[in-house]
């Protein structure tokens, strides 16, 4: 009867040193390995030292099992504490630099290069005698002899604004060329629409432009 209790503790210093090895190896779940392997260790001891005169082959590998999973569990804890350690700096560091407000150091030179490029472009580049060469086509016959749509962005670029309109069974187009400056300067041009699809002059109006030799230029809004 008291061989097969201390059989028992074999038994169950396998069963805690089995348990402990499998799960010695899982990030974690290893901090009870560590415990289970301690048990099965304590419990083999026990069992080997009171079957000194009887088989302890169950005692002895359940013990080892333990001293194993206890090795491994400390083996693991010293390569992923480090690893750990680096990741929760390195997701500090990343939360903080999305925190930041960027600057313009932050942005790649090809973007920055990009929007000073835009702000070139949106240059109010129109003079007064850049004006008085448009030319106003006649508004009866669809704008035939104006300056044609095509030409004019060509020369200034994009309009500020564009709209179109449909009055008397004739297409029309408006565009404005605007800048904030001292003075404010103005430039409003209405197309009619031809049958070929081209936009030609009818209209024109200006306000504050300069001549060319005054010409300061002006950011558009």
């Amino acid at each position: 009867m008291k061989q097969e209790e201390y059989k028992t503790l074999g038994i169950l210093a396998v069963i805690f040193g089995a348990g402990a090895l499998l799960s010695s190896r899982i990030p974690i779940i290893n901090s009870l390995a560590f415990l289970l392997g301690f048990v099965a260790l304590i419990l083999g001891v026990i069992g080997i030292g009171l079957n000194l005169q009887n088989q302890k082959t169950l005692a002895m590998i359940g013990s080892s099992f333990g001293l194993i999973s206890i090795i491994i569990v400390l083996i693991s804890q010293l390569l992923f504490t480090p690893i750990f350690a680096d990741f929760i700096r390195g997701y500090r560091s990343s939360s903080n630099y999305l925190m930041e407000e960027p600057t313009n150091e932050d942005w790649p030179n090809s973007i920055i290069d990009e929007y000073e490029n835009e702000e070139e472009e949106e240059i109010f580049t129109w003079t007064q005698e850049q004006f008085d060469a448009l030319i106003e086509g006649d508004p009866s016959n669809q704008g035939q002899g104006g300056t044609n749509y095509s030409d004019i962005i060509r020369e200034h670029g994009i309009p500020d604004s564009e709209s179109e309109s449909n009055l008397d069974n004739q297409e029309t187009k408006r565009i404005s060329y605007l800048s904030l400056g001292s003075p404010s300067k103005a430039v409003v041009l209405t197309f009619a629409k031809q049958e070929n699809g081209q936009f030609l002059l009818i209209h024109k109006f200006s306000i504050g432009l300069e001549s060319q030799k005054q010409h300061d230029t002006g950011i558009r809004i």
